[in-house]
């Protein structure tokens, strides 16, 4: 790769992009006078490769490690993780950097984060159709945030923004916005994207496992010489973001805990997306010698998980990456761990549920005591048989409660939560989460609950092994914890070795009087204001292409054939008594799940749900509720059941060899739940107090206004029971509903190690079932021209979702819907995302869909959706009319046809997952596999095909819903597209009136407050 010194000569002096300094092996020039040069002498490769604390290379995996992890080195200090798993052919390809934002400048709060987004921009080569011209004005627009802090008063700061704002349309002339996306749509690779927490930043992707050298080539491309260009819009999306942050109380509350508990720490006193006062003002500079510092091959690792395996990557890495030149590194100081003394607590006002969260400080990860803290916190917070979940929920206590435990490089924190009831005081909320902990510290509990405990990890921990991001992320986090890999494999052996004693001892040692608690109080939260920037709209000319991206595209590949699910081969499915079984054999572990699902809910019966919901409170026969939950969470098993509009159902999983005795319970269960008139009114005033929660809570806000926009009165918000019918609900009628849960027409869906003969005498009964209810046809709401509904809602952010009612699709054109959405919206390298977000930073979530419907007989519609700051709600939505209204590019449908295609070649359905595709087929009328037909309609679409699809709803009427502030949102503007209808949180819901229902005496007297 040239360099851009020599690009850049005239500039050089002041040019500091992070795009040559210790990059490339050849760019070194030597002083004029080597006299002159500075005494000190650079450490050899080796030197640097030593003090680096890289992990120990493994060339064959450990005997006990269900992983199969090898690790190993490339030339430059590279770390090369590499799992094999060949039940697809695609891998999770990820790069991983020891770096986040624990690691920025304490006055540069968010940079890590950023420089995450500015990774994705491209590089002298990709991205650009003319670097030489192009730099100048990516190196003015980092002078011009050099001399942002300085600006005196607005003026002269919107002066300096303006001019950033010029001259990012200058890098726009040749930037090619989004080529790395684009660049690898077409080739199949799924899943891009990128996180930064405190001690990572990882980007990562699902390639398929021919691209494993076209990915090698950009990922070294990309971080051998980046060029950050088109900051300033990018910025503008991470603003929004920052927005999101702001308006959830959660986050905010979380921060101020971890402040409190961590008050000299960048683990308390740094949040990843940064501070408000430092977003506004970004550190350029800063972000480059980040970067300069931190992302360095011996302080980076691939980790590759799938259908890969040493001998043909390690060739494939060494050739690509280890261009990548090491440099010397210096570890972050450690931080102030301050101790507590006492309890600490910190207070937040917001609308919705009120909580309590308490946090203790324990461990760092790789501490002896881990795996006692895990089991304890396993015993603390299970939610079939924790101690919260039976001491608090189960006797309805409090609305929920939950555990669990942090670990991070330098320290460690265990967080108890829980969900109050209208009336509770916070001090009786924490009083009672103490008591329970006290427990623990006690050992009031059995060495049995234990090793139900260790049983439980175990069984989670084998079907977490199933997933190739799960196995990812695992190897990611040894990495980035400095922890050698056997260390992490014999964790899971001590995890079995823990004892009673042993949990006893770290309760005692950490969970004492030493903590931060946090309540979230009802009121009206104070939420900071980000100012929208001016920016203008970066044009985007979806035909340029740079000379890398078609070198890449162009490299020879084998191709990869699609497989489809076969019936016989690999799945089953037959008629039997109670309805349909549909099994597929587990091929990986022991582990089995069975799923009863009955195609009835609330709209067919309106009390189901809520009995269904109490039957998980109830006992079974003569066994208590905690009884019952006992014996199945001994089994290594759990049950869960569940209820929507039109469906409900019961899952059951666990270890195979228990599947027998789990399902005695469980019948048992079903045929004598027991629970009492003190059960059903608690579960009656939890239930009312979670609706009175929702009706103040931003994502049940939007998702009911969403519907009701949509649906009209057949939302689903709008036909649940109302508060009345439950207050009025009889203990015979919702025990009858309990008993007669599966006596209606189900699917029985099964995926285990036994093949559909051996289960079916277990899992199918014999007697007689009813009929369900005629299947609920999808209607949308009719309207004759273009209407909006809003709701107001106190906030930084707006949501808007915009509706286009289409009539039901052919299943013949279900080939095009799919192209048209991804064209639009299959990456972020499409339409909406480059056009909303690249181009002009209006929003951070923007998306589009074409939802088909579930039966042949729904209406189909296409739905968009955004989330963006709410004085840009007229901006983003004008905009993203305006790009359903525009002719189809190309060149845009050719890469969305030919991911698509590419799609199809690498993907197979998960075998967890086939028999609920097995199931989603027949609702649609199919009786095989659909992809084949699908794929094969792919192949013969052409863009005329495409943009008569788009043309069918361009002169529709359209529903927009939002959800925003009413004195930022721009209602008068929002008027000029159609009528607004304004609405109420109560117009949403069917609820009605909300009874007076006391708090139950003694609840605050139960336990002492702290």
């Amino acid at each position: 790769m040239k360099a851009l010194r020599s690009l850049l000569a005239p500039w050089f002096s002041v040019m500091l992009l992070a795009c040559t300094k210790g990059r490339a092996v050849d760019d070194v020039v030597p002083p004029d006078d080597p006299a002159a040069s500075s005494p000190v002498a650079r450490p050899s490769e080796a030197e640097i490769l030593a003090a680096s604390d890289l992990p120990a290379p493994l060339a064959a995996p450990l005997a006990d490690d269900p992983l199969g992890v090898t690790i190993h080195r490339l030339s430059n200090g590279m770390t090369v993780y590499i799992s094999t798993m060949r039940d697809q052919p695609r891998i999770a390809a990820w790069v991983v950097v020891r770096a986040g934002s624990r690691m920025d400048p304490a006055d540069s709060t968010g940079l890590a984060h950023y420089l995450e987004h500015m990774l994705f921009k491209g590089t002298d080569e990709l991205g650009t159709t003319d670097m030489e011209a192009e730099a100048p004005h990516v190196e003015r627009v980092h002078q011009l945030y050099a001399e942002l802090p300085a600006a005196q008063g607005a003026k002269a700061r919107a002066a300096i923004l303006g001019e950033i704002d010029a001259e990012t349309l200058a890098q726009a002339q040749y930037a090619i916005p989004n080529e790395f996306d684009r660049l690898y749509g077409t080739l199949g690779v799924e899943g891009l994207n990128a996180w930064t927490d405190s001690e990572e930043t990882v980007y990562l992707a699902s390639i398929p496992s021919n691209r494993l050298e076209q990915w090698a080539r950009v990922e070294s491309e990309r971080f051998a010489d980046p060029v950050f260009r088109l900051f300033y819009p990018e910025l503008e999306a991470v603003y929004e973001e920052k927005n999101l942050s702001l308006d959830e109380p959660d986050e905010q509350l979380d921060e101020r805990i971890m402040r409190a508990l961590f008050p000299r720490h960048p683990y308390g006193t740094q949040t990843t997306i940064g501070s408000v006062e430092h977003l506004r003002t970004p550190a350029y500079q800063d972000m480059v010698d980040y970067f300069e510092r931190w992302y360095v091959p011996n302080n980076m690792a691939v980790v590759l998980v799938g259908d890969v395996d040493p001998e043909t990557a390690l060739p494939v890495l060494e050739l690509e990456l280890a261009r990548l030149r090491p440099q010397p590194l210096e570890r972050p100081q450690p931080g102030e761990l301050a101790p507590l003394h006492g309890r600490t607590l910190v207070e937040l006002q917001a609308e919705g549920e009120e909580l309590v969260v308490m946090r203790w400080p324990t461990a760092p990860v790789g501490d002896p005591d881990g795996a006692a803290l895990a089991v304890m916190t396993r015993l603390l917070g299970d939610p079939s048989f924790g101690l919260l979940e039976t001491e608090l929920v189960l006797p309805q206590r409090v609305t929920w409660a939950g555990a669990r435990q942090s670990s991070l490089v330098e320290a460690g924190y265990l967080s108890v939560e829980l969900g109050l009831r209208p009336g509770q005081r916070h001090e009786d909320g924490e009083a009672m989460a103490r008591k329970v902990v006290e427990r623990l510290r006690s050992g009031d509990f059995e060495e049995a609950d234990v090793a139900a405990a260790r049983l439980q990890i175990e069984v989670d921990a084998a079907r977490a092994r199933e997933a190739s991001f799960v196995r990812a992320y695992r190897i990611m986090e040894a990495f980035t914890q400095h922890r050698p890999w056997p260390e992490v494999v014999r964790e899971q052996q001590a995890l079995q070795e823990v004892t009673k004693a042993d949990v006893v001892r770290v309760a005692k040692a950490f969970l004492g009087d030493d903590y931060v608690v946090g309540y979230r109080r009802q009121g009206e939260m104070d939420v900071p204001r980000l100012d929208k920037p001016k920016i203008s709209p970066v044009p985007i000319d979806s035909s340029r292409h740079s000379a890398f991206a078609e070198a890449v595209e162009r490299m020879p590949v084998p191709a990869l054939q699609p497989q489809w699910a076969v019936e016989g081969e690999h799945y089953q499915r037959r008629k039997v008594a109670t309805g349909e079984l549909v099994a597929v054999r587990n091929p990986r572990n022991e582990l089995f799940s069975v799923e009863y699902r009955v195609e009835r809910g609330f709209r067919e019966e309106p009390l189901l749900c809520f009995a269904l919901e109490l039957l998980e409170l109830s006992g079974a026969g003569e066994r208590s509720a905690e009884q019952r939950r006992r014996e199945l969470y001994a089994l290594g098993s759990q049950v869960s059941v569940g209820c929507s509009a039109d469906t409900s159902w019961i899952e059951i999983e666990g270890l195979d060899r228990n599947m027998e005795a789990t399902l005695a319970l469980v019948r048992e269960w079903l045929a004598a739940p027991r629970f009492d008139d003190e059960v059903l009114q608690g579960h009656l005033r939890n239930t009312i107090a979670v609706r009175r929660d929702e009706l103040e809570e931003d994502r049940s806000l939007s998702s009911a206004l969403f519907e009701l926009a949509m649906l009209g009165e057949r939302s689903e918000w709008r036909q649940q029971p109302s508060n009345a019918t439950l207050a009025k609900a009889k203990a015979a009628k919702l025990r009858g509903l309990m008993t007669s849960a599966l006596g209606h027409r189900h699917r029985t869906i099964y995926y285990g190690p036994r093949s559909a003969d051996e289960v079916e005498p277990l899992l199918v009964g014999k007697g007689k079932v009813r009929a369900t209810g005629a299947p609920w046809v999808e209607r949308y709401r009719e309207v004759s021209h273009t209407t909006v509904f809003f709701l107001h809602d106190d906030g930084a952010k707006a949501n808007v979702r915009i509706v286009i009612p289409q009539p039901p699709l052919p299943a013949r054109e279900r080939a095009l819907a799919e192209l048209y959405e991804q064209t639009m919206d299959g990456n972020s390298g499409s339409v909406i995302f480059q056009e909303i977000r690249e181009a002009r930073g209006l929003a951070y979530t923007a998306w589009l869909r074409h939802d088909d419907g579930r039966i042949p007989r729904d209406q189909s519609v296409v739905l968009g959706g955004m989330s963006t700051q709410a004085d840009k709600t007229p901006e983003s939505v004008t905009t993203f009319l305006e790009l359903l209204q525009r002719p189809l590019p190309a060149d845009r449908v050719a890469e969305a046809k030919a991911s698509l295609d590419q799609s199809y070649r690498a993907s197979r359905i998960d075998p967890r997952q086939l028999p609920h595709w097995v199931v989603y087929w027949e609702d649609r009328g199919d009786l095989v596999d659909p992809r084949r037909a699908q794929w094969e309609a792919l192949q013969g679409l052409e863009v005329a095909d495409v943009e008569a699809f788009a043309q069918r709803f361009r002169d529709r009427p359209l529903i927009i819903a939002v959800i925003g502030d009413r004195e930022r949102v721009g209602l008068e503007r929002l008027a000029e597209l159609g009528p607004v209808v304004e609405l109420k949180a109560e117009d949403l819901f069917s609820y009605g009136a909300f009874p007076e229902i006391e708090e139950e005496s003694g609840t605050a007297e139960a336990v002492a407050s702290p």
